[in-house]
């Protein structure tokens, strides 16, 4: 039972490392991912926003927040007609409720599209194909709220899913698209977010112009064009945003790096300690065992079989802690500092299952490589004296 214990404790330490050892692969593996898809798959070179929203340009471009802002609607062909913009396509921002006139579980960010000038969401469609959506339709992203069926009921509306996008790792992942009108007749109607408009019209309003600059432009001096020639505005290059959010992953990871430095050196410590506890506990059966013919290899083996099965059983609870805890902690980062953030993929979790498994054999090896050492090179009546017999 004492022996039980012994290996218990040894186990949970290495459990432990082997948790944050794991869940930090998982986590810096998904956002460095998702930062990436956000780089390779950006519709738009520049976001048009209203003044003084320049802070929300991160929540518009990678969590799917409400960001209830708003500019006149004519700001959209005033942006069309800058030198240098090759496409802009408006959208209008609202919102679903926790409220009976929705059916979609929680506060998800409802995007009003217009089907004839967009180009940010037609490469993502899943099947290709024009957006034909009606009065009625809605394209749902690749990680928005769950929808049974293919009806769903937003603002006191029924709506049918058109279609699905494929994961961009951006804001569109977590969106529910529909047509412009649409959004504007359900967000003016809902007496839930009357207080959002503040005497503004729905129906001569919009959120957002996304631009594509022309080729050979450059975005950053397209950006200046367009706040001078369209006053109230502020253009935001969308490729300096996705330059922030690898910065604050860099700052993320640094910090992984140190905590993990230190969760080392701590935890080499405890189970250098916990296995000359081990060797101790086992002198009298060792040097039976060397008394009886066994040889040193065979002492050996029996030591690290033993070492190994416990490091194995502490890393698999430990694996499996990190998996749940990595989830939840990319959801937190990814809405906490408006990171990318894609859902952790298959080889994320694979890679760090076996930096975990790996990491604690490595460290449990390394602990008790001393205390082994120390019984090997041990004459065989001395073991079982210091064993007690």
């Amino acid at each position: 039972m004492r022996r039980l214990g012994q290996s218990t404790v040894t186990a949970l330490i290495i459990a432990v490392v082997t948790c944050v050892v794991a869940a930090s692969v998982v986590v810096v593996v998904s956002l460095e991912r998702s930062v990436s898809l956000s780089r390779e798959r950006l519709g738009a070179d520049v976001m048009v926003l209203p003044v003084g929203a320049s802070s929300s340009a991160s929540e518009v471009l990678f969590t799917a927040q409400p960001v209830n802002v708003y500019l006149p609607d004519e700001t959209g062909s005033a942006v069309a007609g800058v030198d240098g913009v090759a496409q802009a396509t408006p959208q209008f921002f609202t919102q679903t409720v926790n409220e009976s006139c929705c059916s979609v579980v929680g506060v998800t960010r409802i995007v009003g599209i217009d089907a004839a000038t967009d180009f940010v969401l037609k490469p993502w469609v899943q099947g290709g194909g024009a957006i034909d959506l009606g009065p009625d339709g809605i394209l749902v992203g690749a990680k928005a709220p769950a929808i049974e069926g293919d009806q769903v009921s937003i603002l006191g509306s029924v709506f049918h899913v058109a279609g699905t996008l494929e994961e961009t790792g951006t804001s569109m992942d977590e969106t529910i698209f529909m047509d412009m009108g649409a959004a504007r007749t359900i967000a003016s109607g809902s007496p839930y977010l009357q207080g959002v408009w503040d005497g503004k019209d729905p129906f001569a309003s919009v959120s957002c112009v996304m631009v594509k600059a022309e080729q050979g432009s450059d975005a950053s001096q397209l950006a200046e064009s367009i706040m001078a020639l369209c006053p109230g505005t502020v253009a935001v290059v969308a490729s300096e945003v996705v330059a922030g959010a690898s910065a604050q992953l860099s700052a993320v990871e640094v910090l992984c790096a140190a905590l993990l430095g230190a969760l080392v050196v701590v935890a080499a410590l405890a189970l250098a300690g916990r296995f000359s506890a081990l060797v101790s506990s086992r002198m009298t059966e060792w040097g039976l065992m060397r008394t009886l013919g066994v040889g040193v290899r065979g002492v050996l083996a029996s030591m690290l079989c033993e070492v190994a099965l416990v490091a194995l059983a502490g890393a698999i609870v430990g694996v499996a802690c990190a998996f749940v805890a990595a989830t939840a902690a990319v959801g937190l980062l990814h809405g906490t500092f408006a990171l990318p953030g894609a859902a952790p993929s298959a080889g994320a979790y694979v890679a760090a299952a076996l930096a975990g498994i790996a990491f604690s054999l490595v460290l449990s090896a390394l602990a008790v490589a001393y205390p082994v050492a120390k019984v090997v090179r041990s004459d065989p009546q001395e073991t079982l004296a210091k064993g007690g017999l």
